[in-house]
C-alpha cells in the first residue's frame, strides 16, 4: 500500500511540473497513394479549443506562419506547393493587432510529392505558432518522417507514431524547386492569404569559368518600398546579401542597384535621410563574383527590411543555385549537416540549476512604502543644502550683518528686534513656499514628470543651465527689471509686518542673480523626479524643496538677530565669494550635459554617448582644479598673491574627482563594457550607450544574451540576476519595455541593480552544434530553440514574457511574474527579489 501511495503522489508531482508547459496543439501524419510514384503527404493538427495556429499566407510583420521544410534529397521531389484546408477564419487578432487567417480546432496541409527511391524516407520538419486571445507560445520544430513500402499494395497508408505537437518557425520558401520560378508562382491559397510585400528572383549569368554576374530582383507590392544597400547606421535595416560559403566567393567591386528610388526623410525613421525603392519599377541589384570551385551550389540569402507608412517588417530570403547547369536549386543550408548531440552532457542547457523553493513567495510590498517616505526628506535636503550655498553668494552673504544690525539697532527691545528678525526669516520661507506652490499648481498631476523623458524639455533646461553657468562665470548677471525692487524697497519703508515682509521681498529680488540658477537647478531637478505627491496625484518636489532651500537663506538671519555677537566670527566678504560662483558655474555645465544625454537617449541621437559625457566631466574636474590652483581665472577675479589653503585642497580634491571619474572609462572583461564609477551612476548615460562598447538591448540597458556570459558577469559585480524570457515577435514583451521598463523607477532598479539577461526565444540565428532536448527529444536547431527549451526545462513554462529573478547560485529569488503592465506591482517584483537578494548575501 505504502509503494502504491509513494507512485501516486509522484504521478500528481510530476503532472504538477509539467501543468505549466502548454501543449495546445497536437500533430499527426500519414500517406495518401495517388499513383505508382506519386503520393499525398497528409499533416493534421488537432488544435485545443481557444488556441489557434496561423495560415502559412500571414502578412508580414504579424505572427509566424505555418510552414513545411524537407531535408533535401535525390530520392524524391516535390510537386507544387503545399496546400492547405480546415476550419480557416480571417479577421482581426487581437495579440498581434492585424487582420490574419487562421485555423481554429483542426487544420490540414497536403504536400504531393513525386517518390524517386521508395527506399529512403522523407523527412524534415514543420513550423506553426500557436496563439489565444492572450498569449503565443514560442515557435518550435516538429520532426517528421514518412516510410514508403517497396511493394505496391494498395494500402500505403501510415500514420505516424510521433504525434505530440509543440510550436516552431521556419522560412517556408527554403525548399523550392526552382527559386525563380517558385518565388513568383500564386495558388490560390495564396490570394486568400494575406499580402507578401516583396517577391524576389535570382538570375546568373556566367562570364567566363570563374567569374559570374549575379541579379537579384525585387517585385515590390503596391504601397511597400525596400531600403538600398548603402543605408547609413541609425536608420532602417540595409538590403545585404549573404553567402553561406564566403570563403570560396570573392565579390568583384560593388553592387549596383536599379530601380524606382526616392531619397528623403522619412518618418518612419524620425526624418532620417533615407533611400529606398518603390513598387512603380522593380528592384534590381547587380553583384559581380569570383568563385573558387564552381562545383560548388552558390548557397545564401537576402536580407531586407520593406516598409509601408504605418508600419516595417525585417526580412529573409533565401537562394540556392547550380552554377554548372546554371539552374535554381533548393536551398540547403550548411547547418543541416551539423553533428547532432544527444545526451545531457552534450546539451548545452542541463549543466545550471536552479534552486526553485522559494519560487512561490512574495515580499507582500514591504519595500516599496519605506522608499517613497524617505523621498519627502531627501528633496527637503537637497533644497537645504541648496539654500546654504546661496547664503555664501555675493548677493546674500553682505546682507546677513547689514539687515541683522538694522533689526537690533533699530528695535527699542533686543526681544523685538529678534521677533522682527523672525518675521524677516518666515517672509523668506513664505514667498519661497509660495514660488514652489505656482510651480506646482501650473504643471500638476504628471505634467512635471512627462518633462522628465520629453528630448526638447530637457535640451532647454541644458541651455538654461548653460546660461546660468556664463552668469556665475561673471560675463553677465541675471536680474529682475529695476522697478520691481524699487516698487518693493518703498513698501518696505511701512512699518509693521508689511514693511519687513517687503524687505524679505526686496532681498529675493535683488539677490536673483545669485540664487537664480540654484532655484532653476533645484526646481528642475525636484519637479522631474519621482518623488512625493499631494492628494496622491499632484508632484510635490518644487514645494518640499522650496521649503528647504527658504529655511536654510532665512536661519542665519533668525540666528544671528538672536545672538549678535556671533557676527564677530562670521568671514569677511571677499574674493572666496567668486570662488563659489564659479565653482556652481561648473556644477552648472556638468547638470547641462546630464540633460543633453537625457534627450539623447529618449531620441536615440547618440550625440552624447558614454565614452564622450565621462570625458567631458572628466574635463569639468580638471578645469576646476586649474581655477582652485590659479592656473584658470575668470573676468571677476583679482590677482592672486599666494595659495589659500582652502584652494589647494580644493584643487587637489577636484584632481581626485577627475581621476575617479576617468575611471569609467576601464572596460569590464567579463560584459566588454565599460564599468561606470558608483557615483556617476544614474547620472552618466548606460555603458551600453556608446560608440566604442556598444550594447543592443532594451532602452539602452546593458544587457546580455547568453545566459552563460551574464552569470558569469553577475558573479563578478555580485549582483541578481533579472532572467527575460522573451522574443522579437512578443507584443507584450515590447508593451512591457516600452510602458513598464521606461518608467525612471523602474528603469532605474533594473540598470544598477540587476543584471539584465534577455533570452529570445525566436532568434533564428543557427546555433553552432545541434542537440535534441532532453524534455521534448526533439531536435534543437537555432539559438531561440535553445533558450526556449532552457524555459521548458528549468521553469516548466513555455509563454513569453516571462521574468524570473536570479542569484548567482542559482537561487530564485520570488515568484516569477509574466506580463505586468502595472508599474507599482511589477517594481514591487524587482523589490522584493532585491530583498530576498540581501538576505542572501548574508548566508
Amino acid at each position: 500500500m505504502k509503494k502504491i501511495l509513494i507512485l501516486i503522489s509522484t504521478f500528481l508531482l510530476a503532472l504538477s511540473l509539467q501543468a505549466q508547459v502548454l501543449k495546445p496543439v497536437k500533430w499527426s501524419w500519414q500517406i495518401e497513394k495517388l499513383s505508382e510514384t506519386e503520393f499525398n503527404l497528409i499533416f493534421k493538427a488537432k488544435i485545443d479549443k481557444t488556441w489557434a495556429i496561423y495560415s502559412q499566407f500571414v502578412g508580414e510583420g504579424g505572427p509566424i506562419p505555418t510552414s513545411f521544410t524537407f531535408d533535401e534529397g535525390a530520392h524524391f521531389k516535390l510537386i507544387g506547393k503545399t496546400t492547405e484546408g480546415g476550419k480557416l477564419k480571417k479577421g482581426f487578432d487581437k495579440v498581434f493587432e492585424m487582420e490574419v487567417a487562421k485555423f481554429h480546432d483542426e487544420a490540414i496541409f497536403t504536400q504531393k510529392v513525386k517518390i524517386l527511391d521508395p527506399s529512403k524516407p522523407i523527412t524534415g520538419f514543420l513550423t506553426f505558432m500557436t496563439c489565444d486571445d492572450t498569449r503565443c507560445l514560442p515557435p518550435t520544430d516538429e520532426d517528421f518522417s514518412f516510410d514508403f513500402p517497396k511493394n505496391n499494395k494498395k494500402d500505403n497508408t501510415k500514420p505516424d507514431k510521433n504525434n505530440v505537437g509543440q510550436n516552431s518557425h521556419v522560412n517556408p520558401d527554403a525548399d523550392m524547386e526552382n527559386i525563380s520560378n517558385a518565388m513568383d508562382a500564386t495558388t490560390e491559397n495564396d490570394n486568400d492569404g494575406m499580402e507578401k510585400p516583396v517577391i524576389w528572383s535570382l538570375e546568373v549569368e556566367k562570364l567566363n569559368d570563374t567569374e559570374y554576374l549575379l541579379k537579384y530582383t525585387a517585385n515590390i507590392e503596391k504601397g511597400w518600398g525596400v531600403y538600398s544597400m548603402f543605408t547609413e547606421d541609425n536608420g532602417p535595416l540595409p538590403t545585404a546579401i549573404h553567402f553561406d560559403n564566403a570563403e570560396g566567393i570573392e565579390l568583384d567591386g560593388k553592387a549596383t542597384e536599379t530601380g524606382k528610388k526616392k531619397s528623403g526623410k522619412d518618418p518612419m525613421f524620425d526624418n532620417v535621410m533615407v533611400s529606398k525603392f518603390t513598387a512603380e519599377q522593380p528592384y534590381t541589384i547587380i553583384q559581380k563574383i569570383k568563385v573558387i570551385d564552381p562545383n560548388k551550389p552558390l548557397n545564401g540569402y537576402i536580407e531586407y527590411m520593406a516598409c509601408d507608412d504605418t508600419k516595417c517588417v525585417n526580412l529573409q530570403q533565401d537562394f540556392g543555385f547550380d552554377l554548372v547547369n546554371l539552374k535554381p536549386i533548393a536551398y540547403s543550408p550548411q547547418g543541416n549537416q551539423a553533428e547532432v548531440a544527444h545526451s545531457d552532457a552534450q546539451n548545452p542547457v542541463m549543466k545550471h540549476s536552479f534552486d526553485r523553493t522559494d519560487e512561490n513567495s512574495s515580499c507582500d510590498g514591504k519595500t516599496a512604502p519605506e522608499k517613497k517616505k524617505s523621498s519627502w526628506f531627501w528633496i527637503f535636503l537637497l533644497g537645504f543644502g541648496g539654500g546654504l550655498i546661496a547664503i555664501l553668494t555675493p548677493c546674500v552673504f553682505p546682507m546677513i550683518p547689514l539687515t541683522v544690525s538694522y533689526f537690533t539697532k533699530s528695535s527699542t527691545t533686543r526681544a523685538k528686534g529678534i521677533r522682527n528678525a523672525m518675521y524677516y526669516g518666515l517672509s523668506i520661507v513664505v514667498i519661497y513656499l509660495v514660488l514652489g506652490l505656482l510651480i506646482t499648481g501650473v504643471f500638476g498631476a504628471d505634467a512635471l514628470n512627462l518633462l522628465s523623458t520629453n528630448a526638447w524639455f530637457n535640451i532647454g533646461f541644458a541651455v538654461l543651465f548653460i546660461v546660468f553657468a556664463i552668469s556665475f562665470f561673471g560675463y553677465f548677471e541675471i536680474t529682475l527689471p529695476s522697478s520691481w525692487a524699487n516698487k518693493s524697497d518703498k513698501l518696505a519703508e511701512n512699518s509693521g509686518l508689511i514693511g519687513i515682509f517687503f524687505m524679505a521681498f526686496t532681498l529675493t529680488l535683488v539677490s536673483f542673480s545669485c540664487t537664480g540658477p540654484i532655484i532653476g537647478t533645484l526646481l528642475v531637478e525636484t519637479a522631474t523626479g519621482d518623488g512625493p505627491r499631494l492628494f496622491g496625484t499632484i508632484p510635490a518636489g518644487p514645494l518640499f524643496g522650496m521649503l528647504g532651500f527658504s529655511i536654510a537663506l532665512a536661519l542665519p538671519f533668525a540666528l544671528f538677530a538672536m545672538f549678535p555677537s556671533w557676527l564677530n566670527s562670521l568671514p569677511k566678504s571677499g574674493g572666496w565669494m567668486n570662488l563659489v560662483k564659479v565653482s556652481l558655474g561648473f556644477i552648472e555645465i556638468a547638470l547641462a550635459l546630464k540633460f543633453l544625454s537625457i534627450a539623447d537617449l529618449t531620441m536615440n541621437w547618440k550625440f552624447m554617448p558614454y565614452e564622450l559625457f565621462v570625458g567631458l566631466w572628466v574635463i569639468i574636474a580638471f578645469a576646476m582644479a586649474l581655477y582652485f590652483f590659479g592656473k584658470l581665472r575668470f573676468k571677476m577675479d583679482g590677482p592672486i598673491q599666494k595659495l589659500s589653503k582652502a584652494r589647494w585642497i580644493l584643487g587637489t580634491l577636484m584632481l581626485v574627482v577627475g581621476f575617479y571619474i576617468a575611471s569609467g572609462v576601464m572596460v569590464n572583461k567579463t560584459s566588454n563594457t565599460f564599468i561606470t564609477p558608483n557615483l556617476l551612476s544614474g547620472l552618466a548615460p548606460p555603458a551600453g550607450h556608446s560608440y566604442i562598447l556598444p550594447k543592443h538591448c532594451p532602452l539602452n540597458i546593458n544587457c546580455f544574451h547568453d545566459y552563460d556570459e551574464g552569470l558569469a558577469y553577475a558573479k563578478d559585480q555580485n549582483k541578481p540576476i533579472l532572467l527575460d524570457f522573451t522574443g522579437y515577435g512578443c507584443v507584450n514583451c515590447r508593451r512591457m519595455e516600452d510602458n513598464v521598463w521606461s518608467k525612471p523607477e523602474v528603469n532605474s532598479l533594473i540598470t544598477d541593480k540587476f543584471v539584465l539577461i534577455s533570452l529570445y526565444v525566436d532568434d533564428r540565428k543557427a546555433l553552432e552544434k545541434e542537440y535534441t532536448s532532453t524534455f521534448s527529444g526533439k531536435k534543437m536547431r537555432t539559438v531561440g530553440n535553445k533558450w526556449a527549451d532552457f524555459q521548458a526545462i528549468h521553469f516548466n513554462t513555455n509563454a513569453q514574457p516571462h521574468y524570473v529573478l536570479v542569484a548567482p547560485d542559482g537561487k530564485v529569488l520570488n515568484k516569477p511574474v509574466a506580463y505586468t503592465p502595472d508599474v507599482e506591482e511589477y517594481k514591487a517584483f524587482l523589490e522584493c527579489g532585491l530583498e530576498r537578494f540581501e538576505e542572501w548575501k548574508k548566508k
